[in-house]
């Protein structure tokens, strides 16, 4: 039997060849890990990102739904000499601190804005794991409502008694100051007065009522050709119907009285917006809802009759579809525009701003102080629209 025997340039492949690939598996799997690693870190930022995305369009959200709007109304215009700008921050997912946001908004004219929302990925350890910025431009729209009156209607107003007071000339709300008028404060030399009464036909009034009716150029105008039926539902800009379909419009469809009707926190001490019957707090004093102050609802009644229950109040803009009944103890700080009929009847009914009603039946009794009062201001007229 015969053996060969190895060349002596084939002595050590085994090992060689060994040690090779003991290299290449080595190779691919450090190249599993690595790939497997920028997949995850990916991952991450993939995630990451969306999330500050989330944060930002939360942001955006945020601003353009939970700033009060008199906020923005009071802004100055942006410029580099005068870059002023709305700041404010909050959390993109409730309860947490890693997912961030920060609002900018800035006023390009009087009624175009900028908002840039910025949102933030953060560790634990505060380090910025991802940011991602949207931005929007947002134009403050108001309704253009013509008023010239305290109360501006079409039928003869029936007054009852002597004491009511029917007011055309402008003046804060009760306990009102500059801080809740950004349009500013009432002008001398009766620049921002207005007649108290207006009407398309007779006022109604009598020599007796004429001391409790006040304005300017006149007391009252009656058959003024230039109030009809659009005069209630029509404005320059805006329908009543198209004030009735805004967002978050509060619906009162009951034609049995409404009680209850006063601002409400919740238990984060925030004024509850979504409750049915908390419209805003008109009142500035001692034991008011200061958190509910910046809240102007738009509540618009469905039925044949809203009637509001003695010692209820709220602020914006009211539009009822039929008549109107207050029978006493109703505050209002705002617009009122009824389609059908207005009775005032009982003690303590204030309403500051203006009525823009087809028919009035005003009936007042008890004491003076009690008694039915309407006050033209354009302060609150110029918050509630």
């Amino acid at each position: 039997m015969r053996f060969s025997k190895l060349r002596n340039d084939e002595q050590g492949m085994a090992l060689i060849l060994a040690v090779f690939g003991l290299v290449v598996i080595g190779a691919l799997v450090a190249g599993s890990f690595f790939v497997g690693r920028v997949e995850q870190v990916t991952g991450y930022n993939t995630v990451w990102a969306s999330q500050a995305g989330e944060a930002a369009e939360a942001g955006l959200g945020y601003a353009m739904s939970s700033i009060d709007p008199v906020t923005y109304e009071a802004m100055p215009v942006w410029s580099p000499a005068a870059p002023n700008e709305y700041v404010t921050s909050g959390s993109g997912i409730s309860g947490t601190t890693s997912v961030v946001y920060t609002d900018s908004v800035r006023r390009l004219n009087q009624t175009v804005f900028v908002v840039r929302s910025t949102g933030r990925r953060v560790s634990a350890g505060g380090q910025v794991l991802a940011t991602q910025t949207l931005a929007q431009m947002v134009r403050l729209a108001k309704p253009t409502v013509g008023v010239n009156a305290a109360v501006t209607v079409q039928d003869p107003i029936k007054f009852n008694g002597n004491s009511f007071a029917v007011d055309g000339v402008n003046a804060y709300p009760p306990g009102w100051g500059p801080s809740d008028c950004p349009s500013g404060a009432p002008q001398a030399n009766n620049t921002d007065d207005v007649v108290g009464i207006r009407s398309s036909s007779g006022t109604g009034m009598s020599a007796a009522d004429d001391d409790n009716v006040s304005g300017y150029p006149a007391d009252a105008v009656p058959n003024d050709p230039t109030i009809t039926s659009a005069t209630f539902r029509d404005f320059l800009d805006y329908t009543y119907n198209t004030l009735a379909n805004q967002a978050n419009v509060k619906v009162l469809v009951n034609d049995t009285p409404y009680n209850g009707v006063a601002p409400v926190i919740d238990a984060s001490s925030v004024c509850d917006k979504p409750v049915l019957l908390n419209l805003g707090e008109p009142r500035r004093t001692a034991g008011s809802v200061t958190q509910c102050y910046g809240f102007f609802p738009i509540v618009h009644g469905t039925a044949s009759r809203l009637i509001f229950a003695s010692g209820t109040r709220g602020q914006g803009i009211l539009l009822v579809d039929g008549d109107l009944e207050l029978v006493g103890g109703f505050e209002w700080t705002g617009l009122i525009i009824v389609r059908g009929q207005m009775k005032v009847t009982g003690t303590g009914n204030k309403i500051t701003g203006a009525i823009l009603t087809e028919g009035v039946d005003i009936a007042t009794a008890g004491a003076i102080g009690g008694d039915a009062e309407v006050h033209f201001s354009k302060c609150a007229f110029d918050r509630a629209v």
